[in-house]
């Protein structure tokens, strides 16, 4: 799953046995829902291109390919399309960031063949068309799993199945999922973690053991003032949801 910035947010969720769909912060579909199987998706940024407002969001399909994938004026269900990476080796995941004023996105990847390095660079506009410029390669020492910024900050992790930032205004937070594990947060960049317990709604049931998470501590859309967290999982057996959680009591904290 992967959240966007910008005005109105748009939830991305890919499953696992294939199809993309996006949803806006009510839970409401948009769109058609689409076959592209993909195996690791990165938070989305809005973008105007060719005076059309987009929603991007990085992606890596299930051959390893980097992708982007698009929704908004004009479109009748996300599209595919490539993204200016020039990237020959397989991907196995990727993460994205603010990139301020130097593009659209910040984006962090690893390879199959090399699992223990992190490639970052800047995917950016020039025109019509995006473009990229390659920062850094970073050495791990560990074979990555999964990744997330945090402002300025890539945390890179060797046992997360999945990871989010929390931030909002100087305070950042780290969720991570442990597979078979809790939802953990951390406040010292993953340095050390603490399982979160997260409260049954009213008529919803959050998952025991996510499988998935994303979060977004600002959300410029109404009606999540501290932000918000969403989870995905098994609430029963056979029944998997994606569940909208209030982080107010951590982001909101005095």
């Amino acid at each position: 799953m992967a959240l966007s910035t910008g005005s109105g947010a748009i939830l991305a969720v890919a499953y696992d046995a294939g199809g993309l769909e996006f949803f806006d912060m009510e839970g409401d579909r948009l769109g058609e829902p689409t076959r592209f199987h993909l195996k690791d998706i990165a938070d989305g940024r809005a973008s105007s291109i060719q005076g059309t407002q987009l929603t991007i969001f990085p992606g890596v399909t299930i051959e390893g390919g980097l992708k982007a994938y698009v929704f908004g004026e004009g479109l009748v269900a996300p599209a595919q399309i490539d993204l200016p990476i020039p990237e020959q080796r397989a991907v196995e995941g990727l993460c994205s960031g603010e990139a301020g004023s130097q593009g659209l996105m910040r984006i962090a990847y690893w390879t199959i063949s090399n699992n223990r390095l992190l490639r970052t660079g800047v995917i950016g506009q020039s025109g019509d068309e995006l473009t990229w410029e390659e920062e850094d390669a970073t050495e791990a020492g560990f074979p990555i799993t999964s990744c997330v910024f945090a402002y300025d900050t890539l945390v890179a992790s060797p046992r997360s199945a999945a990871s989010a930032s929390l931030t909002r205004g100087d305070n950042a937070a780290l969720l991570s999922i442990e597979e078979g594990g809790p939802l953990q947060i951390s406040t010292d960049l993953g340095m050390t973690t603490s399982s979160i317990t997260v409260r049954d709604g009213i008529t919803v049931t959050a998952p025991d053991v996510p499988t998935a998470v994303t979060a977004n501590g600002s959300l410029p859309a109404g009606g999540y003032p501290g932000g918000v967290v969403v989870i995905a999982g098994e609430t029963s057996e056979g029944t998997h949801q994606v569940v909208f959680v209030d982080p107010s009591a951590i982001t909101l904290k005095d």
